[in-house]
C-alpha cells in the first residue's frame, strides 16, 4: 500500500485544479463577498497558527506590493496581545479545521466584541466558521496528517482573495489556470531528483531556508515540513537579514536552501549563493535559476509569476523531507508528538506515546 503522505504529495496538481474550479465556480459569490469586505482603508491582519499562518506570508507580501498594508499574526499572540489592533483592522482567519483552540478562542473574543472577520477554511461548518461574518471554503483534498495539499491550496485561495480585493483577479486568472499543470511538472521533477537532493543535503543540521519577497511563505512551510516529516531542524531567514551577522555560521558544515525570485531580488539571492559556495558551504537553489552555472544544487522553476511561485517552490522541500525521513529509518508521515488538530494551548500532544 502506498504511503498516505506520498499520495498527498502526488495529488497536489489535481487538487489545485479542483480548488480553482470551485473558487471560480460555485464559491465565486462568497469569494467576491469576502473581497468586498476587504475593500476599505483599514490594514489587513491575517491570523493563523503553524502552516495556516505561514501560507499567508505570500499574500501579505503581494498586498504590500500593491499598496495595501497587511501583516500575519499568530493566533496565540493575537489573543493575548493584539485584540486592540484587530479592532481597527480587516481580520482574515486562515484555519484548515476551524477547531484549533487558540483560533477558536480568538474568533469568539472578536465575535463577542462585535469585531467582524472572515475565515478561509476547509471546514465551513467548523466552530470558527460559525462565528465568522464571511466564509471562503477552499474545498481542498484532506491530507492524511501533515499539511501538504492544504498548504498549496489554501495559499492559492488566500492569494486569489487578495487579488480579488485589489481588483487584480481577472488579470491573474490565466496564470492561475496554468498552475495545476505547472504543479504536476514540479512534482514529477522533485520525484525524479529526490535521491540527488537528499544526497546533497543529507547530514546538514540545521538547514537554513533563505528567501526574499513572497517566497517567505515557501521558506517557512518548507522549514515546517522538514521538521514534521524528516525531524530535521530548519531556520527560515530573510536573505538580507542573514547577511547581517548570521552569515558568520557559514563553513564546510553549513547548508542552505535559497529561494530565488525574479528581478533584482533574485539577483541578490544568486549573489548570496555564490558567497556561500566560496565559503565552502552547500546551497540548493530553488526558483528562478535561469543562467546560473556557478555550482550548488539547482532546482529550477521557471516562467512562473513571483506571486504564484511560493505555491510550487515548497514542493521540492516536501519530497526532500520524505526522502530524508526514509533514510533515517522511519516511515514518512508518522509523528511522535503532534495531532491533527491541537485542542489545548499547553503541553505536547502524545508526548508519552513514543514512536
Amino acid at each position: 500500500m502506498e504511503n498516505p503522505l506520498w499520495q498527498d504529495i502526488q495529488s497536489q496538481g489535481d487538487n489545485l485544479r479542483q480548488v480553482i474550479d470551485h473558487l471560480l465556480g460555485p464559491e465565486r459569490e462568497r469569494l467576491e463577498a469576502a473581497a468586498a469586505f476587504l475593500r476599505n482603508d483599514r490594514p489587513i491582519a491575517m491570523v493563523g497558527l503553524g502552516s495556516a499562518a505561514y501560507l499567508c506570508m505570500a499574500p501579505e507580501v503581494y498586498l504590500g506590493q500593491h499598496g495595501r498594508p497587511a501583516a500575519v499574526a499568530f493566533a496565540s499572540e493575537a489573543f493575548y496581545n493584539l485584540i486592540p489592533a484587530l479592532r481597527r483592522s480587516c481580520v482574515i482567519f486562515n484555519s484548515r479545521s476551524g477547531e484549533t483552540l487558540e483560533v477558536v478562542r480568538l474568533g469568539q473574543a472578536l465575535a463577542e466584541e462585535g469585531i467582524p472577520f472572515l475565515t478561509i477554511t476547509n471546514e465551513p461548518e467548523s466552530s470558527l466558521a460559525r462565528s465568522s461574518n464571511h466564509i471562503l471554503w477552499t474545498n481542498s483534498r484532506k491530507d492524511d496528517l501533515v499539511s501538504i495539499n492544504i498548504v498549496t491550496s489554501m495559499m492559492l485561495s488566500t492569494l486569489m482573495l487578495a487579488a480579488a480585493a485589489l481588483g487584480e483577479l481577472e488579470a491573474l486568472i490565466p496564470d492561475i489556470q496554468r498552475l495545476p499543470e505547472a504543479m504536476q511538472m514540479v512534482i514529477d521533477q522533485s520525484i525524479a531528483q529526490a535521491d540527488a537532493m537528499a544526497n546533497y543535503i543529507q547530514g546538514i543540521r540545521p538547514l537554513y531556508l533563505l528567501f526574499r519577497s513572497s517566497l517567505k511563505g515557501a521558506a517557512y512551510n518548507g522549514r515546517l515540513v522538514l521538521e514534521e516529516v524528516a525531524r530535521t531542524p530548519g531556520i527560515a531567514l530573510e536573505a538580507g537579514d542573514f547577511r547581517q551577522g548570521p552569515n558568520e555560521v557559514i563553513d564546510d558544515r553549513f547548508g542552505a536552501v535559497v529561494f530565488v525570485p525574479q528581478g533584482r531580488q533574485g539577483e541578490l539571492n544568486l549573489s548570496l549563493c555564490g558567497d556561500i559556495l566560496r565559503s565552502n558551504g552547500r546551497v540548493m537553489l530553488v526558483g528562478n535559476t535561469s543562467g546560473w552555472k556557478a555550482g550548488g544544487y539547482i532546482f529550477p522553476i521557471l516562467n512562473v509569476p513571483d506571486v504564484l511561485l511560493p505555491i510550487l517552490a515548497v514542493v521540492p522541500l516536501q519530497v526532500l523531507a520524505y526522502k530524508l525521513a526514509e533514510r533515517q529509518g522511519y516511515t514518512p508521515g508518522t509523528v511522535r508528538y503532534i495531532s491533527k488538530v491541537i485542542l489545548s494551548e499547553k503541553g505536547i500532544p502524545n508526548q508519552n506515546q513514543g514512536e
